[in-house]
């Protein structure tokens, strides 16, 4: 995995995405003519075409983390102490799993994931007359595209299925979820026999044969969620191809994954490589403390929502390297030397009393007089992972902050840090996980479990349960937009939690919408008027 290979990818997406959105108002002065006879000749050709089909997932991360972790056990929104983070009922109607079809946030995953499909069949259609169906590029292109359906299948079920594009249907019908399961499964396995096995700069932020077998694994795993049916079989198999492959390893130190320059992972599969300030990065503004910016030196402020749920906090344990993850405690100034190691994730290495955080406007000056007590050091910043509410809202210090990926000091919310889509510690789980259904004494299974744990410097279990495998697995994924495949699979979508069945916002205890129904989203509402040909998902 090359560390320079990710600016060369951006440098291509960025100047083809420069040539699809040019003003129809500019004359262009024409220098030479690029005919498509002469232009898909060499793999760097056929690469730079190929990298606007990935154009789509710089939107992922901020994406995902509200419809995949901010929807489960691990992640929340609470209503501040200024009303922030209300915004009309908006997020403790998420939280309670009370989603509506004109929900902006699910609308932003169905647009991001059916555009990355157009962008897919429009590129194959070209590909395939230009260069032959069966080449490598097609292969690359259809396992991209297969992914794309996939976030679509997990999250909302019922799908149009559309693989053509000049010819496309304008208003496709849906198809089941068996059908649409099959379908992926079809294009994955066709496509991973000529997909290339390099784990090289010419590979770096695509789909490779590895990347392929990760979404296969990742379907069969959730096959019984999205269909019915198991396949436990085979998502061990197409797990362990990846193992076997050798061409990826555990990182020794938990957080080399997550260091602002990670492209040098050796558990980098597949990933988003994002690079600070283009097509809006990788942007953690949502996430940090409202107060981060006289921690770290930003020229803005945080807007400090989203946070991490108590219970999933203390379900670490405290011998666990990854609760490195979470900003919690006393804050300080840039001076109290804010920090990130590989082995032990954020801290400060200077933490002198002289350099603690204050902020009187953060909360202090949000609640009347008489609540002001309540607040713990007045304006003393000290987050905490725990929720007091106070006047039906919650203090901005409460709940612990992300800090997974290393948040440089001096720079903005845009994060050069790649986001892992597929990392190799997946593969192991989800191949644990699959031995486990078919013989919950697997010793495989275990072992596969405890290497994980051993790199976070537990001890290794002696023997493994539903329970723990569930946690492991929540842990060791945590903020990587699994969380909620993750909870349904192991059958806790459910349950109570805080904000949830549990608490209250705006001072009004809070619901929990537990319908089954709800373990898929509705069809948004918009595209339900742009296609006649969908149905509303059941329930909604």
């Amino acid at each position: 995995m090359k560390i320079n290979s990710k600016n060369r990818l951006w440098t291509l997406i960025m100047v083809l995405s420069a040539f699809t959105y040019q003003s129809c108002d500019v004359e262009p002065e024409i220098y030479s003519e690029v005919l498509p006879d002469e232009f898909f000749k060499s793999d760097a050709q056929l690469a730079s075409a190929a990298s606007v089909a990935y154009l789509p997932l710089g939107g992922w991360f901020e994406t995902g983390q509200i419809t995949n972790d901010l929807t489960s056990d691990q992640s929340t929104v609470a209503v501040r102490s200024n009303n922030g983070w209300d915004d009309g009922g908006v997020w403790p109607r998420l939280m309670a799993h009370d989603f509506a079809p004109e929900n902006i946030f699910t609308v932003r995953t169905w647009n991001l994931a059916n555009s990355g499909i157009a962008n897919c069949n429009r590129l194959i259609e070209i590909f395939s007359e230009q260069i032959g169906a069966d080449s490598p590029a097609v292969s690359e292109l259809r396992s991209l595209r297969a992914y794309y359906f996939y976030m679509l299948l997990s999250n909302f079920g019922n799908i149009p299925i559309e693989t053509r594009f000049s010819e496309a249907d304008p208003a496709p019908a849906q198809a089941t979820p068996q059908e649409a399961w099959n379908l992926l499964e079809t294009e994955l396995l066709e496509s991973i026999p000529n997909l290339s096995e390099s784990t090289g700069s010419d590979t770096y932020g695509k789909i490779n044969k590895w990347g392929a077998y990760m979404v296969l694994a990742d379907l069969y795993l959730n096959s019984e969620r999205i269909t019915g049916v198991p396949k436990w079989q085979e998502a061990a198999e197409a797990a362990n191809e990846v193992i076997n492959s050798g061409a990826y390893s555990i990182e020794p130190l938990y957080f080399s994954n997550f260091v602002t320059r990670n492209e040098g992972s050796r558990e980098n599969i597949f990933v988003i490589p994002y690079e600070r300030d283009l097509l809006g990065g990788f942007n953690v503004r949502h996430q940090m403390h409202q107060s981060g910016d006289g921690t770290f030196d930003m020229a803005a402020t945080p807007w400090g929502g989203m946070a991490i749920q108590e219970d999933f906090y203390n379900a670490f344990d405290q011998d666990d390297k990854r609760r490195g993850m979470f900003i919690v405690g006393q804050m300080y100034t840039p001076e109290g030397g804010p920090s990130f190691s590989e082995d032990i994730g954020f801290h400060f290495t200077n933490p002198s009393e002289e350099f603690e955080h204050f902020n009187c406007i953060e909360d202090f000056d949000n609640y009347a007089a008489e609540f002001q007590p309540l607040l713990e050091g007045g304006c003393n910043i000290f987050i905490t992972p725990g929720y007091t509410e106070i006047d039906g809202r919650y203090p901005y210090r409460h709940g612990a902050r992300y800090g997974k990926w290393e948040i440089p000091v001096g720079e903005t919310f845009d994060i050069s840090a790649d986001f892992a889509l597929y990392r190799y510690a997946q593969a192991l789980l989800i191949r644990a996980e699959a031995l486990f259904r078919l013989d919950n004494g697997s010793a495989e299974a275990l072992s596969l479990v405890n290497q994980l744990r051993n790199r976070a410097g537990l001890e290794g279990l002696p023997a493994l349960t539903e329970d723990e495998l569930y946690w492991e697995f929540k842990k060791e994924l945590a903020i990587e937009n699994k969380a909620r495949a993750t909870t349904i699979r192991f059958g806790h979508w459910e349950d109570d939690w805080f904000l949830k069945g549990v608490g209250s916002q705006k001072g009004q205890p809070s619901q929990n919408f537990d319908d089954e129904f709800r373990r898929i989203y509705p069809i948004p509402f918009s595209a339900l008027q742009a296609n006649p040909s969908l149905q509303q998902n059941p329930g909604y």
